[in-house]
């Protein structure tokens, strides 16, 4: 028997429809070839949505003396829902680990103590997906990739001739369009920096913008590490304006949602072995402000950022009234020693 657990949901548009949502992620396995679900629940550990129901469906489908395996991919949260489990049934998993990086599980654990009778719970190491752009990152880069807070979508109007950048870590070209914009709705960190702009110019960025304005790669030298940029093509077609009809996602960052009343020709980059695939829109909706040519960080971001440049003037003021004040000391030690050597001077005068 198969359940599928959706974790993280806090993490989409408080909006969101849960019947459309468990209607997309049905396909999604289905497409997959996860075969016939036993169920499926959409969960959040960190606000403990769902738990209760998942338990209780767990708990009668293993029975008496079932095993029960939780499986998935690395950094999808199955350690800090089995701690959330452990909370709802009033039971004690030991702390499971839980991090924001992958492969925290190192090995398979039985859970005690959260199925009732002879029943086991099993926790699995993360399944290594070697096609997600995560696993090649650093720590420091993970962390700006890393969605944290409810998603919030950052939508460009933009025409044929145009590309968007994700950081330095995927683009989208407009190559041919049969109508004149298409709604191009960015889903993704919001630590990641954005930049629209003309195609014909966008090959120059790597050189000028990777590892700088468009991060991650953290450091100029990074780009080359990560791999190959190689482009996939797709060719995507729309029904109405308001609403995205398609997804164009990269696994382990995010997507882009198009939406048009057309056809349109795309050009995907990326490093060499991502995988890049096109699917049915998980996120219909966009935002009523459209992003304007060049740079853009979401406001969370700069808010952020000017905490941190608050915090370093703070901390450079109090450095630097630290070494006034050492040399303020130094000074006053310094007349000391002069008025001592004075003093010396006087007694041996006297004394001659």
């Amino acid at each position: 028997m198969l359940v599928l657990v959706v974790t993280k949901i806090d993490l989409l548009p408080s909006n969101t429809s849960p019947i459309g949502l468990e209607h997309w992620f049905r396909t999604r396995a289905r497409e997959a070839g996860a075969g016939k679900l036993t169920g499926i629940h959409l969960v959040s550990s960190a606000r403990e949505w769902g738990i209760k129901n998942l338990v209780d469906h767990v708990v009668d489908l293993a029975g008496e003396r079932g095993n029960v395996w939780a499986v998935g991919a690395q950094n999808a949260g199955k350690s800090t829902l089995i701690n959330a489990v452990a909370k709802c049934v009033g039971a004690n998993a030991n702390q499971l680990t839980e991090a924001p990086l992958p492969g925290t599980t190192l090995g398979i654990v039985r859970v005690e103590g959260l199925l009732p009778g002879k029943a086991k719970l099993f926790d699995t190491p993360g399944i290594l997906h070697l096609h997600q752009i995560s696993t090649r990152l650093t720590d420091k880069e993970h962390k700006l990739i890393r969605i944290q807070k409810e998603l919030k979508p950052r939508t460009y109007r933009i025409k044929a001739g145009q590309s968007v950048h994700i950081g330095g870590l995927l683009r989208l070209d407009i190559e041919e369009s049969s109508v004149d914009s298409v709604y191009v709705t960015v889903w993704a960190s919001p630590l990641l920096t954005l930049h629209l702009g003309k195609t014909e110019i966008a090959g120059t960025m790597s050189e000028k913008h990777f590892g700088r304005q468009l991060k991650p790669p953290i450091g100029k030298d990074r780009f080359q590490e990560l791999g190959e940029w190689v482009k996939k093509e797709f060719r995507v077609t729309g029904n109405w304006w308001d609403s995205s009809a398609v997804d164009i996602a990269a696994a382990g960052l995010g997507w882009f949602a198009i939406g048009l009343k057309g056809e349109v020709q795309l050009g995907v980059w990326t490093y060499e072995g991502v995988d890049v695939i096109v699917r049915n829109a998980l996120l219909p909706q966009r935002s009523h402000i459209f992003e304007v040519a060049g740079f853009s960080i979401s406001e969370i971001a700069s808010k952020s950022d000017q905490a941190t440049t608050t915090k370093k003037r703070k901390n450079y003021k109090k450095s630097k009234q630290g070494i006034d004040s050492t040399e303020e000391q130094s000074n006053a030690a310094d007349v000391a020693s002069i008025a001592d050597v004075a003093n010396v001077a006087d007694v041996a005068s006297n004394s001659t």
